[in-house]
């Protein structure tokens, strides 16, 4: 039984860490060569917006899993 909860808290914290979000800075000069442009899009991931503006830069903000595998 002890086995058992081990295995589950694991699992939980594995899921947990995959599915943490990680945003990355976009350059500025691609930011502007975007159609429609990066304030127009409404593109929504599990935890919310994936594009956000913060202290004037542009982030990606998507899951570890999304991350290593190019979704």
């Amino acid at each position: 039984m002890k086995l058992l909860a081990v295995f589950a808290v694991v699992v939980i914290a594995l899921l947990a860490w995959v599915s943490w979000p990680v945003c990355v800075a976009l350059p500025a000069n691609e930011v502007a060569k975007w159609n429609p442009p990066i304030a127009e899009r409404d593109d929504t991931y599990l935890f919310g917006r994936t594009f956000q503006r913060r202290d004037g830069v542009w982030y990606q903000c998507k899951t570890r899993l999304a991350r290593a595998f190019f979704f």
